[in-house]
């Protein structure tokens, strides 16, 4: 039996295994879902887990949704906007495997 639960207007959707529980995480009819297929001991530890990647991904978005406003009302040159939107991404994906 799955679980599901709605944080910061993300779905999280945890999923049992033999060997503990997945995370799904997913904004309602948008083509944005996550996940790091990590297998928590407990549902607590998925939620506390699936939490913390919906922030990040929150903080991500909204970052770099942004930095395409700027760049596109010309305060950014091209190669300012790829190297901060490339920041953002190392960033989410590095912090995102801890």
């Amino acid at each position: 039996m799955t679980w599901k639960d709605s944080y910061r207007g993300w779905v999280i959707e945890l999923i049992p295994s033999s060997q503990g529980y997945l995370f799904k995480c997913w904004i309602p009819d948008a083509q944005v879902g996550i996940s790091n297929n990590y297998i928590y001991p407990s549902p607590i530890d998925a939620i506390k887990a699936a939490r913390k990647r919906v922030r990040l991904e929150s903080a991500s978005l909204v970052l770099i949704q942004f930095i395409n406003e700027y760049h596109q009302s010309g305060n950014l040159s091209i190669k300012e906007h790829l190297a901060l939107t490339n920041s953002i991404f190392d960033f989410t994906a590095s912090a995102s495997q801890s």
